[in-house]
């Protein structure tokens, strides 16, 4: 099996961003982030590269809230009821304490595919 391709959602500053390899997008709120990463990982899941979408939590943890092949598109009330269960991050300066993606340095340990 190929490995999930991460669409992580954060929040920086007064920002939410999706990002994923060389992709960056920021959106004004935290659904229109996360309809977003959704969507990203949907395509890309269609094209051969299923995919994951994290979100970013007060713990600096990210929780997976939608993963290509396993939760249905588009988004259905189950995957609502998940995302209003993950904690939402603080604002603090402009960045999260850090906290890096895939691999790079961070503060606490991160959430790992594979």
């Amino acid at each position: 099996m190929s490995e999930l391709v991460q669409f992580v959602v954060l929040q920086r500053s007064e920002k939410w961003v999706v990002k994923s390899r060389e992709l960056e997008r920021a959106f004004g709120d935290r659904r229109k982030a996360i309809h977003c990463a959704v969507e990203l990982a949907n395509e890309s899941g269609k094209n051969g590269k299923p995919a994951l979408v994290l979100a970013g939590s007060r713990r600096h943890e990210f929780a997976p809230v939608w993963t290509f092949g396993k939760d249905p598109y588009p988004l259905a009330r189950s995957v609502s009821r998940r995302l209003a269960k993950i904690e939402r991050p603080k604002i603090n300066g402009s960045k999260i304490n850090g906290s890096k993606i895939n691999g790079s340095k961070t503060d606490r340990p991160s959430h790992r595919v594979g």
